[in-house]
């Protein structure tokens, strides 16, 4: 019977619906194992024999279409036969995805709701044969109120899957498919059914269920696009798009056979069936393709997507299309329906336009808001920052107040992230950001410009308490520990740096300006504090900004020059060695310090062109001493910038092929601190070094706080004990005991130990006694010239 076959096409739809999810593998089958990822090896997929037994039975179903081996009066029955096997796979086929997907209580239910749909249309097509085996074929019929149950509860399955959900989503929806329903009946009515459904005579009641079948399945093309454009989860986006193509083949079939019906009969069996057939293969297929789900899956809307927002659309123009076309021809809608359609229409589309508006002013606001907001903290940005600067020093200048502006900066925010990665330092980030919105007034703002470092705005109402008592409640809530992913069960102890800059300026660029001038005067003092800035560290900013330019140019303008000290045997006073010492001799200033423009070279990174030319200047001049029958070791100090990188080992190799220099000759000297940053790196560092031959020796030692376990892992020859503890040894116990201690120490290890900065007879007799191997320091020899060391040298050497 035509109900029948009818029934089971939509038996189709519903476990087509429940088969939409990814292909798993054979592994998505056992109990509490999650579906896998799109593009799996359909070879290992479960589903794959029941859509090989789909495929065989759609074969055999057609070959029985062609050829009609069974006798014509019981053509029906046996066409029934063909579905019932395909039906009664669907419903289980959707159970069973259900029951697979139990970690996920709402997929599970919405699968559930599919299978319960599926079965209600098997129950219409059970009752469909039974009236076709008593000879009865009413229309409508019971079977048509099962079949009709199935849209209402195969569109609850669809609404109730998780998707990537947004404000408003649902009341869009609704009006979506009240748009596709009025307009999707007018196109059926009058392109599809035609004058047959209107005409006198014709029952009013099977009308509306002829229209109501094919207009219910637009209404489930709506919804299920809308799950795939929506973003559905992503075990379940391949079954929908299987599901959607089962839809397509049932909105046609369901169209023929309301044309049919209402135009002539429809026998069971007739070839329309062939398309409920293979919809209903596609919803077994489906349901079989449901791999297990443990637990929920994360999915992020995505705004760029494209929406089912134009599906309702296409509707109306359909819908109005039909109703200018029928205004010739008014039995097709008559008395004011053709008018009511149209003020429906107007009205949900009117609707739909109001919530696409505010869904538009909404994400202006968003963008606004991401404009001018930090996005980890959601503290105002830089560009909102300076405009709340602005407007708070022209309100101070109209009102004579007084206004400020802290510049923060965390201490050794980098050691937090390198240590802990970058998820615990956006943690702490957010903790810094919450603990400073929480000290301010009102009035305040907070911001963070980028990386560590942040601002505060403080207007009259809250200085009125004294600016220092701010500042130092600020440094008091940041010392407060704070948890991090990663800290284990310590929390860390964070410190901060402030700059602090009071007064009218010209502008908040100013402003700022003068706080980070500040900010960098406390880190350079010691961190952990704060300092009020000073007209005076302008002047000195300023300073060094021309003293970096003009470094720039120091190299080319061979304005760079060595001073060498030399280096002596403390027991028998002889010259072992010289240490190169890079001197600065400015046009204008005359010589300049290298505390003055190596801490510049160092931040900038022109201590790395400097330092290859330190290197292959110290070592061209030791060679010229060997030759000349002086054969002297050198010393060349090696920055933090140069060791942390690969180029340093092909530096060295370069200054010792061009100057021709044994390398046995070169000492390469790195403080302790330097190595400590990353012992792991600078150990794998320093081994390729030794495999050139040079000599490691360890500077400032005793400063660093190395261990005695990863000073073993460094290819050391020498220590160089710290001028600090060289000065203080005649007049501390503590730092004699110390000097004693870090002899003993490189004795130990098979080390030369080499005092500097020794510049008193107490301190030379006292390294003496405790064997120290090397002493440096002005008693003994201050920085010279190469050509007054080559003198020294030719003067000390026996005839």
């Amino acid at each position: 019977m035509s109900w029948s076959a009818d029934l089971r096409a939509r038996v189709n739809w519903p476990a087509l619906l429940t088969a939409g999810h990814l292909r798993p593998t054979a592994l998505a089958e056992k109990p509490g194992v999650s579906d896998p990822s799109p593009g799996v090896d359909s070879r290992h997929a479960p589903w794959v024999p029941t859509a090989v037994a789909m495929a065989l039975l759609l074969a055999v179903y057609g070959s029985w279409q062609v050829f009609r081996w069974t006798p014509p009066d019981s053509q029906h029955l046996v066409g029934d036969a063909f579905f019932y096997p395909v039906g009664i796979a669907a419903v289980y086929t959707a159970w069973r995805a259900s029951r697979r997907c139990s970690g996920w209580r709402r997929l599970q239910l919405a699968w559930r709701l599919i299978s319960l749909a599926s079965l209600s249309y098997l129950a219409g097509d059970v009752s469909q044969t039974v009236y076709e085996l008593v000879g009865r074929k009413p229309y409508p019929s019971v079977g048509d109120g099962l079949y009709l149950a199935f849209y209402p509860l195969l569109l609850c399955g669809l609404l109730v899957f998780p998707v990537a959900r947004r404000a408003g989503e649902r009341v869009r929806l609704g009006l979506d498919l009240a748009v596709v329903v009025i307009g999707g009946s007018a196109v059926v009515v009058y392109v599809v059914l035609g004058p047959a459904a209107v005409e006198d005579g014709a029952n009013a009641f099977q009308t509306a269920f002829s229209i109501a079948y094919p207009v219910g399945d637009m209404v489930l093309l709506v919804g299920l696009a809308s799950l795939l454009l929506r973003q559905s989860i992503p075990s379940a986006r391949h079954a929908l798009s299987l599901m959607a193509g089962g839809l397509v083949f049932f909105v046609v079939a369901d169209l023929v056979y309301g044309y049919i019906t209402l135009h002539s009969s429809y026998q069971g069996g007739d070839p329309v069936d062939t398309l409920w057939m293979v919809a209903i293969a596609f919803v077994v297929v489906a349901g079989a393709a449901q791999g297990a789900v443990s637990q929920p899956e994360h999915v992020v809307a995505d705004r760029g997507r494209a929406q089912v927002g134009w599906l309702p659309y296409v509707a109306v123009a359909a819908g109005f299309v039909v109703l200018l076309a029928s205004q010739s021809n008014q039995r097709f809608f008559p008395d004011r329906s053709l008018s009511l359609i149209a003020v429906l229409l107007a009205a949900l589309v009117a609707a739909r336009q109001f919530l696409a508006q505010r869904d538009l002013v909404g994400a202006q606001d968003r963008l606004r808001h991401q404009a001018l907001h930090d996005a980890l903290t959601g503290l105002p940005n830089r560009t909102l920052v300076l405009d709340r600067a602005d407007q708070m020093l022209a309100r101070a200048r109209r009102e004579q107040t007084p206004v400020a502006a802290l510049y923060v900066d965390i201490d050794g925010f980098k050691h937090v992230n390198d240590t802990f990665g970058h998820a615990a330092g956006d943690e702490l980030l957010m903790a810094v950001a919450a603990r400073l919105s929480s000290v301010v007034r009102e009035g305040d703002t907070v911001g963070r410009l980028g990386g560590d470092e942040f601002v505060v705005l403080l207007d009259a109402a809250t200085l009125a308490a004294g600016p220092e008592l701010v500042v130092e409640r600020v440094l008091e809530v940041l010392r407060q520990p704070v948890s991090v992913s990663g800290s284990s069960a310590r929390p860390l102890v964070i410190t901060a740096s402030i700059g602090l800059a009071m007064g009218q300026r010209v502008n908040a660029d100013q402003l700022l300006r003068d706080a980070d001038l500040a900010l960098y005067e406390a880190k350079a003092t010691g961190k952990d504090r704060y300092v009020l800035f000073e007209a005076s560290m302008q002047t000195i900013a300023q300073d060094r900004h021309l003293l970096e330019l003009d470094l720039r140019d120091a190299l080319e303008q061979d304005e760079l020059f060595l001073l060498y000290q030399p280096t002596f045997d403390l027991q028998s006073e002889v010259v072992t060695g010289v240490e190169a010492l890079i001197r600065w001799r400015h046009p204008q200033r005359g010589v300049v310090s290298p505390d003055q423009f190596i801490p510049i070279a160092e931040q900038t990174g022109m201590i790395l062109p400097i330092g290859r030319w330190v290197l292959l200047e110290a070592c061209r001049q030791a060679a010229a001493w060997h030759a000349n029958g002086h054969p002297i070791g050198v010393a060349v100090n090696v920055s933090a910038r140069q060791l942390e990188r690969d180029e340093l080992v092909e530096d060295v190799r370069r200054a010792l092929a061009d100057s021709g220099l044994d390398p046995s000759a070169l000492t390469l000297e790195i403080t302790e601190t330097t190595l400590m940053k990353d012992a792991e790196t600078a150990a794998h560092r320093l081994n390729s070094l030794k495999r050139l031959g040079v000599r490691i020796a360890i500077d400032d030692f005793g400063t660093g706080y190395s261990s005695l376990a990863y000073l073993r892992q460094f290819p050391v020859d020498a220590l160089k004990i710290d001028r600090s503890f060289i000065s203080g040894s005649a007049a501390s116990k503590e730092s004699a005991a110390l000097i004693h201690t870090l002899v003993q120490l490189g004795k130990s290890l098979g080390l030369q130990t080499l005092g500097e900065g020794i510049e008193e007879q107490g301190q030379l007799e006292h390294l003496q006694q405790e064997q120290c191997d090397l002493g440096q320091g002005f008693l003994l020899a201050r920085p010279l010239e190469a050509s007054a060391v080559e003198r020294y040298l030719t003067a000390v050497s026996p005839a």
